[in-house]
C-alpha cells in the first residue's frame, strides 16, 4: 500500500479493513505497483497471493482497469480520505453512535456536494492536466529519424491532445454529477484534502474533529461486533470486488 507505517491513514485503515492480508506500505504508489508487479511474477517461487492498493487519483477508467488486471486494487474513491465520507461508512457509524442514517448522510451529502460545485472548475483543470501529461509522455516516447521531425510532432501536439476539449468534456461530466446529486461519483473523482474537515463529517457523528472521527472508525473496525463486519463491508464495497479474491476469506467477526 502507500504512505508509510507510522502516519499515514492508508496503514491503519488496511490492515484492519483487509485482516487475512499481511499489509506493507511502500510509500509511493509507483512503488506499490512495481513491486506488486514483480511480487506477482515471482509466485512461482513463493506461492502467495500479493495484490497492492493505490489511491484512484485522477486515473481515467482505462488506467485503472489496467491496474486491477496487475492486481493492483483502486477504491472508487479520489483518496483514502474519501473513504471516510462514503455513504455506507457514515450510515453505520450515524447507527452505531445512534444518530438516524440518512438525515446524517443527507447534512454531509450537502456539504460535500457545495464544496464539490465551488471547487468544479479547479478539479476539472487538474484532471485534464493529468490526462495531458500522460498522452505527452505516449507521444513523445515515439521513433524519429530527425530533430526536425521531432520538433515538428511536438508543435503538432497541442491540437493532437486538444486540451480546451477534454476541459469542456470534464465540465460537462462535473456538471451532470451536480445535476443529478451522483453523490458516489463526486467522491470517485473529487481530490480535496480539506474535504474530511469542510463536509463538517465529524461534529454530524458526534466527534470533535476529523482525527478524532478517523479514530472512531478504526476503533469500531478493531472490535468484533456486527459493527465492524458492517464497517468493513462498506469499505471493501468500494474496490472492484473482482480485484480481491480474498473477500471471501474468514472473517474474524463475521457471524
Amino acid at each position: 500500500i502507500e504512505g508509510d507505517a507510522s502516519h499515514s491513514i492508508d496503514a491503519r485503515l488496511y490492515t484492519l479493513v483487509f485482516p487475512d492480508f499481511t499489509v506493507r506500505p511502500l510509500g509511493s504508489c509507483d512503488k506499490v505497483i512495481e513491486t506488486t508487479r514483480a511480487f506477482s511474477g515471482l509466485r512461482n517461487m513463493h506461492h502467495l497471493d500479493s495484490h497492492g492498493i493505490v489511491d484512484r487519483d485522477r486515473r481515467t477508467d482505462q488506467e485503472v482497469e489496467y491496474l486491477r488486471k496487475k492486481n493492483i486494487m483502486v477504491p472508487n474513491v479520489a483518496e483514502v480520505e474519501n473513504i471516510f465520507l462514503a455513504e455506507g461508512v457514515i450510515k453505520t457509524m450515524a447507527d452505531l453512535r445512534g444518530r438516524n442514517p440518512e438525515k446524517t448522510f443527507a447534512r454531509v451529502r450537502q456539504r460535500v456536494m457545495r464544496e464539490f460545485r465551488s471547487h468544479a472548475e479547479e478539479q476539472a483543470l487538474m484532471h485534464v492536466r493529468h490526462r495531458m501529461k500522460r498522452l505527452v509522455e505516449c507521444r513523445i516516447d515515439g521513433r524519429f529519424n530527425c530533430i526536425t521531425a521531432l520538433e515538428t510532432h511536438i508543435r503538432q501536439l497541442i491540437n493532437i491532445l486538444n486540451p480546451r476539449k477534454e476541459y469542456n468534456q470534464m465540465r460537462g461530466e462535473f456538471n451532470t454529477m451536480m445535476h443529478d446529486g451522483d453523490y458516489a461519483s463526486v467522491l470517485r473523482v473529487f481530490n480535496h484534502k480539506p474535504l474530511l474537515v469542510d463536509s463538517d463529517v465529524s461534529r454530524a457523528l458526534g466527534f470533535k474533529n476529523k482525527e478524532e472521527y478517523i479514530q472512531g472508525v478504526l476503533s469500531v473496525l478493531k472490535g468484533r461486533e456486527k459493527g465492524a463486519t458492517r464497517l468493513r463491508q462498506a469499505i471493501r464495497a468500494l474496490f472492484n470486488p473482482l480485484s480481491y479474491r480474498g473477500e471471501a476469506a474468514a472473517d474474524p467477526d463475521k457471524e
